[in-house]
C-alpha cells in the first residue's frame, strides 16, 4: 500500500457539548463535553484509521492543550509526528441546541508563529516524504497565524518534485496561496469554485466553472462538493458527478474530512478515480449519520458504498461510454 502523510499545521482540540437552548445574556448549562483531536489532517488520519488504513500525521502542537491533543491522537491509534510550536494549541467548540438539533461551531485562531516556523516545517516534511517514500500527502485545514499564505503552494512543489501527490482541502488565503504548487487534487465547495474562477454570476453552471479551473491547471483533479447533490469531479479528460445515498442526516461535522480520507485511502490502494470518489461519497454519508464527534465508520462506509449512485458522465468530450468502476 502506498504511504499516506497528513499535514495539520493548525490543529484544534475539539470540544463538543449540548445545551437546551442557545440564548444571549444567560448562563447556559451544558452537557458532559467530548474531546477530540481535530483539525483537517488529523481528522483525515483518524478517519483513515477507522476505515482500516494507515497513515502518518504531521501536527504542530504547543502547550498543555497540545499535550492533551497528542494523548487523544495516540488513543485513536494514529501514528503521528509532532512539531513543537510556541504558544498554546487552539481549542474549538461545537454546541448542539437540543431544542432544534442545530449545531453551532466556535472556531478559535491558532497561536501566532514566526515565518521561520513555516520554513522549518517544510524542511522536516521534505525529509519525511523522502525517507518514508510517501506517495500521497493530504494537506487539510487552516494555516497558523504568521505562516506565509504560500505555505501549501511550496508544499505542493516539494511533493511534486518527489513524485508524490498532494490532496488539498483548505480555504481563504491559504487556498489562493496553494495554487502555485498545483496540487494533484483539490476539494472545493461551490462558493470557493466561483471565487477561484473569478465568476460571480450564479447562473453559470458549476460544471463549467470546474472546467475553467482545470483548464487553468490549478490542479489535475478538481472536486466540487455540493452537499446533498453529491460531488462533481473534473479532470482534463473527463467530468462526472456522484450522488450520495439517501441517509438521515444527524450532523454535517466531519463529512468533508471523511470524504478526503476515504478518497485518498482508495487511491493509495490503486482504485480508479471514479471508484475512489464513490468511496469518498459513501464515507461522507456515513459521517453525517453519526454524532458530531464522530467521523465515518468502516461498516457504514462499506454498506453505503454499495448504495452510492454510479457516476453520471457528461460534457461534449465524454460522448464515449464511460469506464466502469
Amino acid at each position: 500500500m502506498a504511504a499516506i502523510l497528513t499535514v495539520t499545521v493548525n490543529p484544534s482540540l475539539d470540544v463538543t457539548t449540548s445545551t437546551a437552548k442557545l440564548e444571549p445574556q444567560r448562563k447556559l448549562r451544558c452537557g458532559t463535553p467530548v474531546h477530540d483531536a481535530g483539525g483537517g489532517g488529523a481528522n483525515v488520519s483518524r478517519a483513515i484509521r477507522a476505515l482500516g488504513g494507515e497513515s502518518r500525521a504531521f501536527v504542530g502542537l504547543g502547550g498543555n492543550t497540545g499535550r492533551q491533543f497528542a494523548a487523544l491522537l495516540q488513543q485513536a491509534g494514529v501514528d503521528f509526528i509532532e512539531y513543537a510550536l510556541s504558544g498554546e494549541t487552539r481549542s474549538s467548540m461545537t454546541v448542539m441546541e437540543e431544542a432544534t438539533g442545530l449545531h453551532y461551531r466556535f472556531v478559535l485562531p491558532g497561536p501566532p508563529q514566526s515565518p521561520q516556523t513555516g520554513d522549518e516545517m517544510l524542511a522536516q516534511l521534505e525529509r519525511i516524504i523522502i525517507d518514508e517514500k510517501v506517495a500521497f500527502v493530504v494537506a487539510s485545514g487552516s494555516l497558523l497565524p504568521g505562516l506565509s499564505s504560500d505555505f501549501y503552494g511550496r508544499l505542493g512543489n516539494m511533493v511534486r518534485a518527489q513524485g508524490a501527490r498532494l490532496v488539498l482541502d483548505t480555504h481563504g488565503e491559504a487556498l489562493k496561496g496553494a495554487l502555485s504548487g498545483r496540487p494533484f487534487l483539490i476539494r472545493l465547495n461551490e462558493i470557493e469554485a466561483r471565487a477561484l474562477a473569478h465568476e460571480t454570476e450564479h447562473d453559470v453552471p458549476v460544471a463549467e466553472l470546474a472546467r475553467v479551473l482545470v483548464d487553468r491547471q490549478i490542479a489535475d483533479v478538481v472536486v466540487v462538493g455540493r452537499g446533498e447533490q453529491g460531488s462533481l469531479i473534473t479532470t482534463a479528460d473527463e467530468q462526472f458527478s456522484i450522488a450520495p445515498p439517501k441517509v438521515q442526516v444527524h450532523s454535517m461535522v466531519g463529512a468533508g474530512d471523511s470524504y478526503v480520507a476515504a478518497l485518498t485511502l482508495a487511491l493509495s490502494r490503486g482504485w480508479s478515480l471514479e471508484a475512489a470518489n464513490r468511496y469518498g461519497v459513501a464515507a461522507a454519508a456515513s459521517a453525517v449519520t453519526r454524532d458530531a464527534t464522530q467521523l465515518c465508520s468502516l461498516t457504514g462506509t462499506e454498506e453505503l458504498f454499495k448504495l452510492t449512485g454510479k457516476p453520471i458522465y457528461f460534457g461534449e468530450e465524454l460522448q464515449a461510454s464511460p469506464p466502469s468502476s
